[in-house]
């Protein structure tokens, strides 16, 4: 009885179709990974920004009527004290670098963000405060102007402003911390404060301010209410 076995041509023909599967299946698992990435990291944000508002509440630094100290860099006292919010948020977050600390000045993060087809994110809105934490994101801040009603919007990118996409919606999300003390992602109805961006619906390609291919600078906003409520957002988006 003769043994049977594989000629050195079929084993090298079974690997090179291995070889051809695994080149064409990579980059899609890859791709799966960092978003996967991006979802957990979304998270993680959210779950930061919850913590930091009880750190607000065990350092009494909230108001009254549950308004935040959100005087801009011009110093405006309507705290008590001179302070811009960003700073103020600085002191929630454990080892961070927080580059316009005592509102000296402002950073201009918005050079770096985009939402689709490089069209440059609404520089307005990226540019009251800037810090890096250890876990390696970056946090910052639109505190909304100098009044005392002002709500600030607190933008998160996951990865880091040194590391791409750079995108809204993708890597880089939203929040705000609505009256009694409820930190909702930018566009969630269950926060009506910045009530401009507050979406209708759960579809985001039907949305005002996360759409896909929307060329508009402020385009990307809401994109973290949608990463809330869609549980295949980031396998999704592209």
């Amino acid at each position: 009885m003769t043994d049977k076995a594989f000629t050195l041509a079929e084993v090298l023909i079974t690997l090179g179709i291995i070889g051809i599967v695994a080149a064409m299946t990579m980059p899609v698992l890859t791709g799966k990974s960092k978003y996967k990435e991006f979802e957990t990291r979304y998270k993680v944000a959210s779950n930061l920004l919850h913590n930091a508002v009880n750190f607000f509440h065990s350092k009494e630094l909230m108001m009254s009527d549950n308004i935040y100290c959100t005087a801009n860099q011009s110093g405006t006292d309507y705290c008590g004290q001179y302070r811009v919010f960003s700073e103020v948020l600085a002191e929630a977050f454990i080892g961070i670098h927080a580059l316009n600390k005592g509102g000296t000045g402002s950073y201009a993060a918005y050079k770096y963000y985009t939402f689709t087809g490089g069209t440059r994110f609404d520089e307005g809105l990226l540019n009251d405060g800037y810090m890096e934490l250890t876990n390696g994101m970056s946090v910052i801040v639109e505190t909304g102007g100098t009044t005392a009603t002002a709500i600030p919007i607190i933008f998160f990118d996951v990865n880091g402003t040194a590391n791409k996409p750079n995108r809204m919606g993708h890597d880089t999300f939203a929040f705000v911390i609505d009256k009694g003390d409820r930190v909702c992602p930018l566009g969630s109805p269950s926060c009506k404060s910045r009530n401009t961006y507050i979406e209708n619906t759960e579809d985001f390609t039907k949305s005002k301010y996360c759409k896909p291919n929307s060329s508009e600078a402020q385009n990307g906003i809401t994109c973290g209410y949608f990463a809330s409520v869609d549980r295949d957002y980031f396998q999704k988006i592209k």
